[in-house]
């Protein structure tokens, strides 16, 4: 804990200077304690409260983190440092159009101090161990009991691949024997959700976030939206559920093989499904819509007619 508040301190020094984001009487502390900073992983952060206020300082780990926040007091300031280890882009944002009116991101990289316009910025050419520094305060006129704020800093995440594998067990219509002719996945109430993120110079990336749409309005259910998180190794898997559909249209029927042939009659919907990579924000949506992959939603399946094999 001492270790990072001095290296801390040294860096707000440094603000002072170059940024005037601090001033030295600030460092005048009555108080120390854990920071509460909910993230999806951290390294330490030293919390400290002052006569004018709650100053907090966070080291985070080599991630991309989610930090949800609310300030102790309308002159609180937080501060946030991420250090580019690889020399990866580095990815810095905030929600949305109420939280820009409530509070101020400023940003330093080398001897560079500006703020935060718009939604999101993205740091490239940092160098190995390159560093991001953040301060976030609210706003003068803000609200005097401050707003929960939501940043995102850490490694840009880069989706490399998604798939959901369909329902294990389900005898699949095959190709050719539905309009349209192929899906992607097919299932009754169930599949399975996998994921691989990076960073920008191809490591394995914790703290991404997927978020994957399954549209069913044909089968007249509400969509599924489910939101998941990368693990240290940069993936995802998890099960996605939905609800079982009635009535359907009917396939074409098919013969499978197993100590005989067996005729199958099935009945579906169609729906659709996309993966967006959710902390860039709409534009990942966008994306992700471009690549809406179809999905069979079997509603049942009929055996008409069976022949034995010999044996």
């Amino acid at each position: 804990m001492k270790l990072v508040k001095k290296s801390m301190v040294v860096v707000l020094l440094l603000l002072s200077s170059q940024c005037q984001l601090l001033h030295a009487a600030d460092f005048k502390a009555q108080s120390e304690a854990q920071s509460n900073v909910y993230s999806y992983g951290l390294e330490q952060s030293v919390s400290e409260t002052h006569m004018d206020g709650e100053l907090v300082f966070t080291d985070l780990s080599d991630q991309v983190h989610v930090l949800q926040q609310i300030p102790k007091s309308a002159t609180a300031v937080h501060y946030y440092s991420f250090t580019a280890v690889r020399g990866q882009m580095v990815l810095l944002a905030h929600s949305g159009d109420g939280q820009r009116a409530a509070f101020k991101v400023e940003y330093l990289t080398g001897d560079k101090c500006e703020e935060l316009v718009g939604d999101s910025k993205v740091f490239s050419g940092l160098g190995a161990n390159g560093s991001v520094i953040v301060r976030l305060m609210s706003k003068m006129g803000a609200p005097r009991t401050p707003a929960a704020y939501r940043l995102i800093l850490g490694s840009y995440p880069v989706l490399k691949k998604y798939e959901l594998h369909g329902e294990v067990g389900v005898n699949r219509i095959p190709t050719g024997h539905t309009q349209p002719s192929w899906f992607w996945t097919q299932g009754y109430t169930q599949a399975n959700l996998e994921a691989y993120f990076t960073d920008s110079v191809g490591a394995p990336l914790k703290g991404a976030v997927g978020r994957f749409t399954l549209g069913l309005s044909e089968s007249r259910l509400k969509p599924v939206v489910e939101e998941v998180v990368s693990n240290h190794q940069g993936k995802v898997k998890t099960s996605i559920t939905f609800g079982r559909c009635t009535g359907g249209h009917e396939a074409l029927d098919y013969v499978t093989y197993h100590l005989g042939t067996h005729t199958w009659r099935s009945y579906y919907y169609v729906g659709g499904y996309t993966f967006s990579n959710a902390l860039l924000g709409p534009a990942a949506d966008a994306d992700a819509a471009q690549d809406l992959r179809l999905f069979g939603h079997i509603c049942r399946q009929e055996l008409i007619k069976t022949e034995r094999g010999s044996i």
